[in-house]
């Protein structure tokens, strides 16, 4: 005799119950927690206005390019700038993790830690001021500058 036939039919239909039971109660929890992960994503997102914004500062002879990983608007015209913000033009580049940007007066500020990189020039000061469109630097505090000489 074939031995399906000698299993009771309640027992099996009892197996298949269960194993669908699990099979289900698996894919929910599979999904239910997907959707709870993305629903916090979505919450430490939505704290921050701008998520790695980018601007630049435009001159007559040069054009400095701002990126950052975070921004908060103060007004209308000042953004708050966070984690690695970079100022970077062709001819130097400053890091620094704070900084107050105004688009409309082109200027930056900061009274983090920066650092100001040059070819043969390096500065780290406890702030720095952009102003003049870009076209001049002022940096705050003790500032440590670090020139590198070089012969013929």
């Amino acid at each position: 005799m074939n031995f399906l036939f000698s299993l009771d039919r309640k027992y099996i239909l009892l197996v298949i119950i269960i194993f669908f039971l699990l099979c289900f109660i698996f894919i929910f929890y599979k999904f239910f927690f997907s959707i709870e992960k993305k629903l916090i994503l979505d919450k430490a997102i939505s704290k921050v206005d701008i998520t790695d914004p980018r601007f630049s500062i435009n001159n007559f002879d040069r054009k400095i390019l701002i990126t950052a990983k975070e921004g908060d608007f103060i007004n209308k015209d000042k953004i708050l700038l966070k984690k690695n913000v970079l100022f970077k033009s062709n001819k130097f580049s400053i890091e620094s993790d704070n900084v107050i940007f105004n688009r409309k007066d082109q200027t930056a500020e900061s009274y983090e830690n920066s650092i100001f990189r040059s070819n043969n020039t390096k500065i780290s000061s406890e702030g720095f001021n952009i102003y003049d469109s870009g076209n001049k630097i002022k940096f705050h505090g003790n500032s440590i500058i670090i020139l590198k000489l070089r012969f013929f």
